[in-house]
């Protein structure tokens, strides 16, 4: 019903006290590798060696023989740059102000954390699947699992002079079937390391699903599951039921997620102990680790609360410009997405 200005102009509209998100999307990947962080304590470059081949010196010997004193050198460093990313929190000081007393239906400034918060999550989940290492983009899995064929250089590395530095990648996939992902899994899986995550869209989760329907065979209950009533109320009474989807699903026992912000076609295999997360602390009086909320429903929030987050996200004070009446902080993340070992991880692409 709609009121008239006898009632509107005397009553206040009810506004609830949270921001719905209509915009970030979920993004199960990227919270699985932001969770499991390693240190980046200090330094210009990540770096680590690389062992690109075996040595063929030594060997099998007999009773007596001359033992080989030849050294060979079968290791490089890898280098990665330190990236960052920003989303600015600024509010005006006249809208604080007239945001506060018994008028304040929400707090104005924990509400525009929130909101960048959520949108810093976006920008980094872009960064994790697209970022091609170059200039102010992050590395990420687009150039992690896959090979010379669009990446010739990872980790400052050579891939046609080290070739074990590459991952598997297939370029045009076509239609998914069950025998291409065996192949990229074979591809990926090295002695004891398979993959352990599996990350696409809804539309490739869904291919696979209907992939692995026609082989589900079908399970009647004798004693029938609950029937609803008139009302949509569950009683007691038993009758026959039936269902069909799947709410989770494995390859080869891998878990595959399906990730809104990964890109149309692209189908990513992950060894989580061979890719992951590097975060790096900004050391400065104006800058704090920022906190998540101890209860909310977004993701995340960016609001400072009780629970502490990963290394690498941070929040520079709020500071007054000193030509503007108005308060600026920043929400920071900092660090880079690293594979320690790039053929423990593989890209379909194109895939239908």
């Amino acid at each position: 019903m709609i009121f008239n200005t006898a009632v509107t102009t005397t009553t206040r509209e009810y506004i609830i006290k949270k921001v719905f998100d209509q915009v970030t999307t979920g993004t199960p990947g990227l919270m699985t590798f932001l969770q499991k962080p390693k240190e980046w304590t200090s330094g210009t470059t990540y770096e680590f060696p690389i062992k690109y081949a075996d040595t063929t010196n030594g060997g099998n010997m007999g009773i007596a023989d001359r033992l080989d004193t030849d050294r060979q050198n079968v290791r490089v460093r890898a280098s990665f740059n330190l990236k960052a990313a920003n989303k600015p929190v600024v509010v005006a000081i006249a809208e604080t102000t007239a945001n506060m007393g018994d008028e304040k239906i929400v707090d104005l400034l924990n509400t525009e954390f929130d909101s960048q918060g959520q949108s810093l999550m976006t920008l980094m989940a872009q960064n994790l699947y697209t970022g091609n290492g170059t200039g102010n983009d992050w590395d990420s899995l687009a150039n992690a699992a896959s090979d010379s064929t669009l990446f010739a250089t990872y980790g400052s590395l050579s891939r046609s002079t080290y070739t074990a530095w590459s991952g598997y990648y297939l370029a045009s996939t076509g239609a998914l079937t069950l025998a291409k992902l065996a192949t990229a899994d074979d591809a990926v899986t090295i002695g004891v390391d398979s993959p352990d995550l599996a990350l696409t869209t809804k539309a490739l989760w869904s291919s696979y699903e209907a992939l692995l329907t026609p082989t589900v065979r079908a399970n009647f209950s004798t004693a029938g599951y609950p029937r609803m009533n008139a009302w949509g109320g569950v009683p007691a009474t038993p009758g026959l039921g039936a269902q069909q989807g799947f709410v989770y699903l494995t390859f080869r026992g891998t878990p595959i997620a399906k990730d809104e912000q990964v890109p149309s076609g692209k189908y990513f295999l992950v060894n989580t102990k061979g890719f992951g997360f590097v975060g790096f602390n900004y050391e400065d009086e104006n800058i704090m680790t920022a906190n998540f909320k101890q209860t909310s429903d977004a993701v995340p929030s960016g609001v400072p609360g009780n629970v502490k987050s990963t290394r690498g996200f941070q929040f520079r004070k709020m500071m007054s410009p000193v030509d503007q009446l108005t308060k600026v902080g920043y929400l920071i993340y900092a660090g880079n997405f690293v594979a320690t070992t790039p053929r423990l991880n593989g890209t379909l692409a194109g895939a239908t």
